[in-house]
């Protein structure tokens, strides 16, 4: 119990009964007051997360206000806010297995259904935290020693899980640090040791893609696949990227598309799923899928201006003629995001509203109104790769070859500099746009 009432504890939940129970659990066991933090909503989770780094988090899915736990953590990864540290620990009523399998993002040490248990928690906690103490003195013995180091440690392990999960995270560890001849030597020894074990084979998979063995990576792929396929995120994720980075957008779509459908709750999933439609040119599967899902992106850590507009312009093709007549992106904006309770501010940034009003004009085909519209756009409004991807959108089709150029040179030549899938994918349709326009 030593390493429970060292530990840091931040409770989410808009439920003050769970929060006062779990405190009271905690306390009860010699957990200090002023370790303890309760919280109702994801931004006060994110606001305490800013001000002090937490051991355990204990989050309930359902926050209120239409957002979630899955949101909430989304929020934290990306700001950097939690680590493969950071125990996590979903508790919640719902028994839906597509949420269960969405918290599988972010690798939850458990997952708790109410009523909770006191004598379960503070066990799992216990076993946890002497888990995460181990992982620490392995990768600790590794900066010391490199892995002469870390083999001692392998025969002193309590366990084969805690040896497992601390190997995974030394391998982790090596890869993010471009260690990669390390990294596969430790994942290799896990696998000899454990024989099987499906988050070693993924790790030995993402090993393979950083040295740019697709061949390999692609074989170990194919043979996870008619065994996990509908069960593992990760899995098909891996897959998808494989084929991007050998040039198959088709196929990388086709799992883009399995992942989304299996959990429909992460947006960077979702995105990569839209662009890539968009990249190849299905245009109205894209608008389907703009116009569905665009009650995830409130309370998300993606939402944008740009974004909302994107779902607006999907609305704008899909609208049927009696909606069409009155259309404009707020009344659009409004539509799409109906699922959530409440008004939401709609699409704040006027390029992005001009834009789409001006492909509403031209659809209705007065060029005369779309030509005001597009001369009142401010380029220094332009503040994402979204809303230009939609001002780009008109310039193709009113032939403003200036204006093309404005957008190529600073957001497409942009985008052609960066990295991530996202940045490739986009540059895609950009280019997709302009060929066609």
């Amino acid at each position: 119990m030593k390493l429970i009432k060292l530990s840091s504890f931040l409770i989410i939940d808009d439920s003050t009964v769970i929060q006062n129970a779990i405190r009271a659990l905690l306390s009860r066991i010699g957990v200090p007051t002023n370790n303890i933090a309760c919280c109702p909503t994801a931004g006060a989770a994110v606001g305490n997360c800013k001000q002090q780094k937490f051991d355990v988090l204990f989050v309930d899915h359902n926050l209120g206000h239409g957002s979630t736990g899955l949101q909430m953590l989304e929020q934290l990864r990306l700001l950097k806010l939690i680590n493969d540290n950071t125990l996590v620990y979903i508790i919640t009523g719902n028994e839906d297995p597509q949420i269960e399998l969405a918290y599988s993002d972010y690798n939850p040490a458990k997952y708790i259904q109410k009523p909770i248990r006191p004598e379960e928690i503070i066990t799992v906690i216990n076993h946890d935290l002497i888990k995460r103490k181990f992982s620490m003195g392995m990768i600790a013995a590794y900066t010391k020693d490199g892995l002469a180091g870390v083999k001692p440690l392998i025969f002193k392990s309590p366990n084969k899980i805690i040896l497992k999960d601390s190997m995974l995270k030394l391998a982790a560890r090596l890869i993010r640090v471009n260690r990669l001849t390390e990294a596969l030597s430790v994942n290799k020894a896990l696998l000899s040791i454990i024989k099987e074990s499906i988050e070693a084979e993924l790790q030995q998979i993402e090993i393979y893609i950083a040295q740019e063995d697709f061949d390999t990576a692609n074989q170990l792929t194919d043979l996870l696949l008619p065994k996990h396929e509908t069960s593992n995120l990760h899995l098909l994720d891996l897959k998808a990227d494989i084929a991007f980075r050998r040039n198959n957008l088709p196929i990388a779509t086709r799992y883009w598309k399995k992942g989304f459908e299996l959990a429909p709750y992460s947006y960077l999933r979702f995105s990569y799923y839209t662009w890539s439609l968009i990249a190849k040119g299905d245009r109205y599967d894209a608008f389907d899928l703009l116009t569905k899902y665009a009650y995830l992106l409130p309370n998300s850590a993606f939402d944008s201006a740009g974004k909302r507009a994107m779902a607006a312009w999907g609305d704008l093709f899909l609208a049927p003629e009696e909606v069409l007549q009155e259309w404009s992106p707020e009344s659009a904006w409004q539509r799409v995001s109906a699922k959530l309770k409440g008004r939401l501010r709609g699409i704040p940034c006027i390029s992005a509203q001009r834009a789409l009003s001006a492909l509403f004009q031209l659809r209705m085909n007065r060029y005369g109104e779309a030509n005001r519209l597009i001369s009142d756009i401010q380029h220094a409004d332009i503040t994402d790769y979204e809303t230009a991807y939609i001002v780009y959108l008109v310039y193709c089709e009113m032939k403003l070859d200036d204006e093309k150029e404005y957008i190529e040179t600073k957001w497409l030549a942009r985008l052609q500099q960066g990295k991530s899938t996202l940045a490739k994918l986009q540059t895609l349709a950009f280019e997709k746009a302009k060929a066609s326009g």
